[in-house]
């Protein structure tokens, strides 16, 4: 009865021991998968603040044209396409149609 005891006990333990193990080990990969997570969010949000900080050099019809260039290249090299592309775009087709006309 008292070996019995003893077994059940020992098998009880490393039972245990195992769930701690892979409680501990489930805890640190959900927490890595977390911080990466956390990594991508912050990236995106950088990029997306880039683009918007870009975006508004564009549309700002105040600076020569020539000066926003160096935006609406990086604003394309980061992939950002929309508005500001097209307002680029229509704003190069408004030019040349007034220089064709002047």
């Amino acid at each position: 009865m008292e070996s019995t005891l003893i077994i059940v006990s020992i098998i009880a333990g490393i039972v245990g021991t195992i769930t701690g193990v892979l409680g501990l080990v489930f805890t640190v990969f959900s927490n890595k998968r977390h911080a990466q997570e956390m990594e991508m969010q912050k990236q995106e949000l950088a990029r997306n603040n880039r683009l918007m900080f870009l975006a508004d050099r564009i549309f700002d019809s105040s600076i020569p044209r020539e000066l926003r260039q160096p935006f609406y290249e990086e604003y394309i090299s980061m992939k950002g396409n929309g508005t500001a592309v097209r307002f680029w775009q229509l704003e190069a087709e408004r030019e040349k149609k007034f220089q064709h006309s002047v």
